[in-house]
């Protein structure tokens, strides 16, 4: 059997600087979020400027979203969106999330099951802020959120945001963690928790789904989509869409009631599953263009748009 190859986005390294990234976190929590936000300007114009990889992705992709050939506007503005979203982190972690006016579409999904004390698998993506989520789930006993991550990608900004929060490590399950992985996943639904994943990047030796995306053919985790059958949870999604300035808003919705699939239907269950969640995640995506983080390669068996 030969080796799953190893995601594209896995190869790509921070190009923050650890005393960088404190600075910026420092400034950002003792000058307030409203001039904190004067540092996205030359922060998006370094990376714009300095990234050629960033730039030809981010075009590749807006090729596919927009109604008009993408200019290096659009291409600054998917940027400032990403710094927008991480610097809002500082906010959303160290519980100011007055900052913000958060709503919420689609019933709460999640919130719904959580409050029942049910397990459930919440799904999402590198599109708009996931972190916004936690401020729903903040202050209420019964809603309890466990948050697959894999810690070793983005390290340098993880390890900030966890000093910046006492509750990020017991939140978070290591998705780097190996066998313990599994284990730990069994426990969090176990005990009723809500658990989100990110359903849109390949990890470890899953060999993904292909699907239908944006007018080409990209690979989705499958593993999200066999856990669930073969627990009988069921899935819902969620996108914390930033709409600029103080703006987000959380859009729920339940891909997949509770349902056990026998093993034997479990592959065709999960290529119909990605697929629906695919053409949800594309509804977004052309909905808030400048929300999608993923700057590298999605399409790597297609021939390059340029």
């Amino acid at each position: 059997m030969e080796a799953t190859p190893e995601p594209v986005w896995k190869h790509q390294r921070e190009r923050s600087l650890p005393w960088l990234v404190k600075l910026i976190v420092w400034f950002a929590r003792h000058s307030g979020r409203r001039i904190a936000r004067l540092l996205l300007w030359p922060i998006a114009a370094y990376f714009q400027l300095s990234g050629p990889l960033v730039r030809r992705e981010s075009r590749r992709y807006l090729q596919r979203v927009l109604p008009h050939p993408p200019h290096w506007t659009d291409t600054f503005k998917q940027i400032f969106f990403f710094a927008s979203c991480v610097l809002d982190r500082v906010f959303l972690l160290t519980g100011r999330d007055q900052e913000f006016d958060i709503r919420v579409s689609g019933g709460g999904g999640s919130l719904q099951y959580a409050g029942a004390g049910q397990a459930a698998i919440l799904l999402t993506a590198h599109l708009g802020s996931f972190d916004v989520l936690r401020v729903v789930f903040k202050g209420r006993r019964k809603l309890r959120l466990r948050v697959v991550m894999d810690r070793l990608q983005g390290q340098m900004i993880t390890e900030v945001m966890a000093r910046l929060n006492p509750d990020f490590d017991r939140e978070i399950i290591d998705a780097s963690g190996g066998p313990q992985l599994v284990l730990r996943l069994h426990e969090a639904l176990a005990s009723g928790c809500v658990v989100g994943m990110m359903a849109d990047r390949v990890v470890g030796d899953d060999p993904g789904i292909a699907v239908n995306f944006l007018g080409g053919r990209a690979r989705l985790p499958s593993g999200p989509w066999k856990l669930a059958a073969a627990l009988g949870l069921p899935v819902v999604m969620c996108f914390g869409i930033y709409e600029g300035g103080r703006r987000y808003t959380l859009h729920f919705e339940t891909l997949l009631p509770a349902q056990t699939v026998p093993r034997a239907e479990r592959a065709a269950h999960a290529q119909t599953a990605a697929q629906r969640y695919a053409e949800r995640l594309e509804f977004y995506a052309r909905a808030a263009p400048y929300n999608w983080f993923n700057f590298f390669d999605f399409w790597p068996d297609e021939p390059a748009r340029d």
